[in-house]
């Protein structure tokens, strides 16, 4: 059974790889469901699926480097234009890594949040919205 540890991890914009990034998630597809309401004495109530999907979020957060203008400040830059992305890519190792689906895009919802604590390195959080299209996986390895 092959395991995949996030040790190896990180996130990249197009080709260049965000510096100091230490976790993503990815929050997964949901389904709507429409809930049917009791109906001559049933006692039971019925859901169905809507047919409507949420392809759902990803977030990504680390470190904070005020100097990575191609990555950390790009993906700022993105969201402060209203733009989506569909070449955000999430790895796990170097050959196993998700990204949207043709047809997708990620609207960046969250950036520049940083935190500096007074006794710690610094940090930043992003979150998007995945749209149109859901994340796949490409590649299986370990």
């Amino acid at each position: 059974m092959a395991k995949i540890t996030g040790k190896n991890g990180f996130v990249q914009l197009g080709s260049v790889k965000i510096a100091e990034m230490t976790e993503w998630s990815i929050s997964g597809s949901s389904m709507e469901t429409i809930k049917g309401g009791e109906a001559f004495g049933d006692t039971f109530v019925t859901k169905i699926a809507s047919g409507l999907s949420d392809p759902g979020q990803v977030t990504f957060k680390g470190n904070y480097d005020p100097s990575d203008d191609t990555g950390q400040r790009a993906i700022i830059t993105t969201m402060k234009a209203g733009l989506g992305v569909t070449n955000l890519y999430l790895y796990a190792n170097t050959s196993t890594f998700w990204r949207v689906a043709s047809g997708g895009e990620i609207m960046i919802t969250k950036a520049d949040a940083v935190n500096l604590p007074r006794n710690g390195i610094g940090t930043i959080d992003f979150a998007g919205e995945v749209s149109d299209a859901e994340m796949e996986q490409i590649g299986v390895g370990t």
